[in-house]
């Protein structure tokens, strides 16, 4: 008996939250959702302009499947779900695969190399924004001379803070 598009619509879905999992890598971040029951038709993404990826699928759907006989009092899940995908991702390099009721999506990252000059650049211009122009910022090397030094002086300021305190009290 096959089911007229009427009693199609008068399905009833349970809402639910699938189960995700991030696996984050250098080169690309994979998302895996849980999707128990489902057909690779079942499942839909969609990714934004406002950078969105949207999963959302209906367990069991039927779509152009007229020979289908559910009735009208079966439950099948529906879930919606909406993720915010970093900047620094390659959208149109986005890949999906449905295996054994995993949904694996591949989200692949820009991989940003600044060279040596622009690097230098960066931070000139990040001098130059705080009025320090013309000034070259070094890292002071520390050596085991100059640390041991740094220990004695900060030893004699906490024995004098000391002897001063004591000095207050009495």
């Amino acid at each position: 008996m096959e089911t007229s598009p009427a009693a199609k619509e008068e399905q009833s879905y349970e809402e639910f939250e699938p189960f995700c999992k991030w696996q984050k890598h250098e080169e690309n971040d994979i998302l895996q959702v849980h999707l128990p029951g489902f057909r690779r038709q079942d499942i839909r993404l969609q990714f934004n302009d406002a950078g969105i990826l949207t999963i959302s699928g209906k367990q069991g759907s039927s779509d152009g499947d007229e020979t289908s006989s559910t009735t009208t009092t079966a439950m099948r899940g529906r879930f919606r779900k909406e993720i915010n995908i970093s900047g620094n991702c390659r959208a149109d390099q986005i890949r999906a695969k449905f295996s054994r009721g995993i949904l694996s999506v591949t989200v692949p990252k820009e991989v940003v190399q600044l060279s040596k000059q622009s690097a230098q650049d960066s931070e000139q211009s990040a001098h130059n924004l705080f009025g320090f122009q013309g000034i070259t910022v070094s890292r002071p090397k520390i050596t085991k001379q100059n640390a041991v030094k740094m220990v004695v002086v900060s030893l004699a300021m906490v024995l004098a803070g000391f002897a001063i305190y004591r000095l207050c009290i009495i």
